[in-house]
């Protein structure tokens, strides 16, 4: 498919669980100037079946570490057709509009888009956690201090994006931190709450609340004070 404004790069490995809710969310949208790429690490499941049954693009790579979301991510870029490429996960759905808002924010020298993101089905403590980081990124937009929160799956304009390089191969985390830092320079960021980026609790479940911020401190302490993350971030099957 070529002439499209948007490129939805999705990477996966054995998401048959969770894919058919993110590419039929991306099915309903109101607007349908995009694309998705999938690209796959070696499932052994039915996820690639199952991106083909949708008809979007499937790129199926060799993943050579635990984690290797970035090289991943990195391989969508070079065959995406967009002017702007959105890095979603296959366990997010998005809202409907999301396309449709994208469009109307990326004027004047809008380089970086962050969405509103909830968790999906989640109870009262999870939807907590997430609206305060919600809060706290658009405080930390306003005043350009994007540390202040941490999520992925940003939507970046591709020259920016090609300009500084793409995602870090050499970071185990915070790969998506690292390029929204790296790529501010050259234009500005956006936070938008006009339409929601819908994402599984699974992982925050399955380390435990406390560990989850644990472990998210551990990351971001080894990125700001050593320059790099030393240990993997789990891949969930």
């Amino acid at each position: 498919m070529g002439g499209v404004k948007y490129s939805f790069i999705i990477p996966t490995l054995n998401e048959e669980k969770n894919l058919d809710l993110c590419l039929n969310s991306l099915m309903k949208q109101t607007m349908d100037d995009f694309e998705a790429i999938i690209v796959d690490g070696g499932s052994k499941d039915s996820t690639v079946s199952i991106a083909k049954d949708y008809g979007f693009n499937v790129l199926e790579v060799e993943k050579k570490r635990p984690h290797d979301v970035s090289s991943a991510k990195n391989q969508g870029v070079k065959h995406s057709n967009g002017s702007y490429i959105f890095f979603l996960d296959a366990d997010m759905e998005v809202d409907p509009n999301c396309v449709e808002v994208m469009n109307q924010s990326f004027k004047d020298d809008i380089i970086g888009l962050a969405l509103k993101v909830l968790p999906r089905q989640g109870n009262n403590l999870e939807n907590l956690m997430y609206d305060v980081n919600n809060k706290l990124a658009q405080i930390g937009n306003a005043i350009h201090f994007y540390q202040l929160s941490y999520f992925s799956c940003h939507c970046y304009d591709k020259q920016a994006f090609q300009k500084v390089g793409g995602f870090r191969n050499d970071l185990l985390a915070c790969e998506d931190l690292d390029l929204s830092l790296r790529i501010s320079p050259f234009g500005k960021y956006k936070v938008t709450h006009d339409t929601t980026l819908w994402t599984s609790p699974r992982r925050l479940r399955d380390w435990s609340y406390r560990g989850y911020v644990m472990k998210y401190l551990k990351y971001l302490f080894d990125y700001y004070f050593r320059g790099l993350v030393y240990e993997y971030y789990d891949d969930m099957n």
